[in-house]
């Protein structure tokens, strides 16, 4: 199954979050942030709280950033 993580910064007016979903798109997992962490790398540190690992480099989207991720 593949799982993507969505970071959605806080340039789109809430509060920085991440967004893991499955391969239909179904949330599994949301995680929300700190207003201070605006960043791919803070990400990578909730994801990883979280149990979660990026597979690959993250890829700039519209509203922050997306990466397929895997169970830690």
């Amino acid at each position: 199954m593949a799982n993507n993580a969505h970071f959605i910064t806080a340039n789109t007016g809430g509060v920085p979050a991440v967004i893991v979903r499955d391969d239909r798109g179904t949330p599994v997992t949301k995680l929300e942030l700190p207003a201070e962490k605006s960043t791919p790398e803070q990400a990578d540190e909730e994801l990883a709280a979280a149990g979660w690992t990026r597979e690959t480099d993250w890829t700039a989207a519209d509203d922050g950033w997306v990466v397929p991720v895997v169970p830690a």
